[in-house]
């Protein structure tokens, strides 16, 4: 059976970097810290406030990350990557590179022993998803919803995740309703295998 837990904005840690500030939304498995490079996945909220900024080198991981705010640009050796908001970008832990742009993003970090994605849920109407991979992430940047998973009913503020351990693999109908702010609600899976 699925088990569901809803994270308060304020119980988020935010870190600063040398470019902005990190805030982690959740790292697995528990106890697990980034900087002992002893976690499966993580996934987070960062904010770059200066134009240019480089990459902490995470050898062994792979990355994806979303601008959510502003384009930005991403420079690999002499390969420059241009990301507009809401869509995702993923690239070795390991690379080089270097960040363009003033923006806010969202990140997802894993092990090859993982697999995972980002995607954005459209606001303009109530929505329905099913999922059945084993890590779910609903990270709400708008107003109030009111999440369904199953029979159980949370009430999401501005900043709040709904954290879902799906390790049986259900095949898991999620309702979200809308109501003030039509912000962004961001949904990262992820899944064993590579």
């Amino acid at each position: 059976m699925a088990k569901i837990c809803l994270k308060r904005a304020s119980e988020f840690k935010t870190i600063r970097w040398s470019g902005g500030q990190t805030t982690e939304l959740y790292i697995y498995p528990a106890g697990s810290l980034y900087e002992n490079r002893d976690f499966g996945f993580r996934l987070s909220f960062a904010t770059v406030e200066v134009d240019k900024s480089k990459f902490t080198s995470l050898s062994g991981y792979k990355r994806i990350i979303m601008p959510l705010t502003n384009p930005i640009e991403l420079v690999n050796n002499s390969k420059t990557t241009r990301l507009i908001p809401g869509r995702s970008f993923n690239f070795a832990g390991s690379d080089l590179i270097e960040s363009r742009g003033v923006s806010k993003d969202v990140n997802l970090m894993h092990t090859s022993d993982f697999a995972g994605q980002i995607s954005t849920i459209d606001d303009n109407l109530d929505n329905k998803l099913n999922s059945s991979w084993e890590h779910l992430c609903l990270y709400n940047l708008g107003g109030k919803r009111i999440v369904t998973i199953k029979d159980q009913k949370l009430t999401v503020g501005l900043g709040d995740c709904v954290i879902i351990n799906n390790i049986n693999r259900e095949n898991l109908e999620i309702k979200i309703e809308i109501s003030g702010n039509k912000k962004k609600l961001i949904l990262f899976e992820v899944k064993k295998g590579g």
